[in-house]
């Protein structure tokens, strides 16, 4: 027996050093037989779904995941990738039904994203080779259903936007573009604009990290308004950062009797400068938060309600009355894109001066508002849309209508503002498309 012992010895020390070779090969604590997921919620945080769960195979795997939340990943068979379902939190329900592309020890991103309603999901590829040093990647997701087709221009922070040529040019809705080298750089400037028009900017971002050899995914999603766009910078198997805007979009409407003329500036931006009524600025960014505001009329200064500017929000103010009763109110826009196919969205806004009654609004005879006072905007109501449109705004106790166009162009997917101002007995219908 003794002359056995130095060789179950030996054996026994081989298998403790077999063992500690295959646990390493293994990874700390990570089952190669799996696949890595993780589920990113970019539905937004103005409207989406607060909180998503990842089921497979009747399991939760990932719950209540909030907007942005979540940068593990969990480890699942790849076997019950054909049986995946994506709930809000807590519900049996499925929201949407898929069967993602999963491989034994590779990492994957599931990305949900679109309105409440209609749950979009993308895969994104997590094991995409790193570049060479002193380069990094970026992709773009565009997963702002509201905002159209977008333009991405990555420049160093001081470059102007007229001289910039688009990193990525129109962008649609859903799209994931390719991957694409740049410098790594801390202080990229990021600047998202509508396809097209250096114009129209959505989103202004600075001090933009892309590390050395690190692939970022940029995930553009809807803001307050429906127009302005919020961010999420996905690392590769790392980090999920938000970078929400701080910009909100202000116009200025000059519905004053008389013609009187109207002044106003936000945020020390003028954005009327005694232009003649009526009249309907177009948006300006300005800082979000709460902002100094002057309006007026002929001189006359009226007294502004405080009022806190939402990021990535819509905002009209509204200057109606006389100069020698001017008057000023804030009224929220909403410019996301009607849901149903073939509709158009439309509201009233009351700028009428000296007549206190509540107005309302038909299109082709269909009630579209009611019982908007002065000062004032009805929600935002989704109609038929129709090309050769009959609008009529009528105030109560008034026989004739106050407002009527005929052959007015309402097409689909449009949202419009029908702004009434001016003194009774003949005040202005202006009919604004929105966007």
């Amino acid at each position: 027996m003794p002359r056995f012992a130095p060789i179950r010895s030996c054996l026994s020390r081989l298998g403790f050093a077999l063992g500690i070779l295959l646990l390493a090969g293994c990874g700390a604590g990570t089952d190669r037989t799996q696949a890595q997921v993780r589920l990113v919620n970019a539905s937004g945080a103005n409207g989406g779904y607060a909180a998503l769960d990842l089921r497979l195979a009747d399991r939760v795997r990932q719950g209540s995941v909030g907007y942005g939340d979540t940068a593990g990943y969990v480890g699942v068979e790849p076997r019950d990738a054909d049986n995946t379902t994506i709930n809000q939190a807590g519900s049996g329900t499925a929201l949407l039904t898929l069967r993602p592309s999963l491989s034994e020890n590779r990492h994957t991103t599931l990305l949900a994203y679109g309105t409440v309603g209609a749950l979009r999901t993308v895969q994104l590829d997590d094991e995409v080779a790193a570049p060479a040093n002193n380069r990094s990647q970026i992709r773009i997701v565009n997963a702002a259903p509201d905002a159209g087709a977008l333009d991405l221009y990555l420049t160093a922070a001081g470059d102007p936007l007229a001289s910039a040529v688009a990193t990525r040019a129109n962008v649609a809705y859903g799209a994931v573009t390719e991957v694409q080298e740049v410098s790594p750089s801390a202080n990229w400037r990021l600047r998202i604009t509508a396809a097209g028009s250096k114009s129209d900017l959505r989103l202004d971002l600075s001090d933009l990290n892309l590390g050395n050899q690190a692939l970022t995914t940029i995930v553009l999603t809807p803001g307050r308004g429906g127009l302005l766009v919020d961010a999420l910078a996905l690392v590769q198997r790392g980090a999920i950062v938000r970078r929400d805007g701080v910009q909100a979009r202000v116009r200025v409407v000059a519905g004053a009797a008389q013609g009187g003329s109207v002044s106003a500036t936000v945020a020390g931006q003028s954005l009327l400068a005694g232009v003649g009524s009526p009249a309907v600025g177009l948006y300006t960014l300005v800082a979000a938060g709460a902002q100094t505001v002057t309006a007026g009329i002929d001189g006359s200064a009226a007294v502004v309600a405080p009022f806190e500017l939402l990021a990535g929000a819509d905002h009209t103010l509204l200057v109606w009355g006389t100069a020698a009763a001017p008057q000023a109110r804030w009224i929220a826009d909403d410019n996301r894109a009607p849901t149903g196919a073939g509709q158009a969205r439309l509201r009233l806004v009351n700028g009428v001066s000296g007549l206190a009654t509540p107005l309302s609004m038909t299109m082709d005879f269909v009630p579209a508002a009611d019982g908007v006072a002065p000062g004032t905007a009805s929600q935002p109501r989704d109609l038929t849309a129709n090309t050769l449109a009959r609008l009529t705004v009528t105030a109560s106790g008034l026989a004739d209508p106050l407002f009527s166009a005929v052959e007015q162009r309402i097409e689909a997917g449009g949202v419009y503002s029908v702004f009434v101002v001016g003194a009774t007995p003949s005040p202005t219908g202006i009919v604004r498309r929105d966007r």
